[in-house]
């Protein structure tokens, strides 16, 4: 019964190794998946992307099983591809390493190298919760950012009330709106973090401010 198994059809490899590939492959695109919503954090959140993870390996590791030794297949499939035109724009550069994760995975298990898929799921995972457990990379070290939409007389170097509310504060980004508004990003740090809606409400009130927003600076995103 086994080898019949085994031997189920004509195939470049056999159907139990097949099967094996795709239900391994599978069980670790699913801890990328969890490694990638336990580590999201900003608001481009998308559950279609989280299956396109997983669904993304599981294909590439069955490309890797139909191309192997096998030339022919190989240039046809590339040629099925070269007419997909992928259209989705990715707004977090972090995903595009999470689509790469999950295809080197596929690659990996789909070409029998188990050991390295395993261990470079388990390590490249533990990288991602560690660097994330620490907020790694934070301009704002673990602060705000605000951006400010004002005018003259208004500077985000002249010391006002505002500055109180500051243990410490950074120019990120100066935008030109027209001839005298301005938008100024800054990246800031609170001495108290729940003091967060009075500075909103300092710098409305601050001369030549026109409005302001503030947002976690370790969730912040490009739009």
């Amino acid at each position: 019964m086994l080898d019949q198994f085994l031997f189920l059809a004509e195939t470049e490899t056999n159907a139990a190794i097949i099967i094996i590939n795709l239900v391994f492959v599978f069980v670790l695109e699913l801890a990328i998946a969890w490694v990638y919503r336990r580590t999201h954090r900003t608001l481009s959140y998308s559950q279609s992307f989280v299956s396109t993870i997983i669904l993304m390996g599981v294909i590439a590791s069955l490309i890797m099983m139909v191309v192997t030794e096998n030339i022919v297949g190989a240039f046809a499939l590339l040629g099925a591809f070269s007419l997909i035109r992928f259209r989705t724009i990715v707004k977090e550069t972090r995903d595009i390493a999470f689509v790469f994760f999950s295809l080197a995975i596929g690659v990996a298990i789909g070409t029998n190298n188990y050991v390295v898929g395993l261990l470079g799921t388990i390590f490249i995972s533990a990288a991602i919760l560690l660097l994330n457990r620490f907020n790694f990379g934070s301009v704002a070290r673990g602060g705000h950012i605000a951006v400010i939409l004002a005018h003259k007389p208004f500077s985000p170097t002249i010391k006002n009330s505002w500055h109180d509310l500051l243990k410490a504060n950074n120019i990120l980004n100066i935008k030109t709106l027209g001839e005298e508004d301005f938008e100024y990003t800054l990246g800031i740090q609170l001495k108290n973090p729940a003091d967060a809606p009075l500075l909103v409400e300092t710098l409305r009130k601050t001369p030549g401010v026109e409005n302001v927003e503030i947002m976690s600076g370790k969730d912040v995103i490009e739009y």
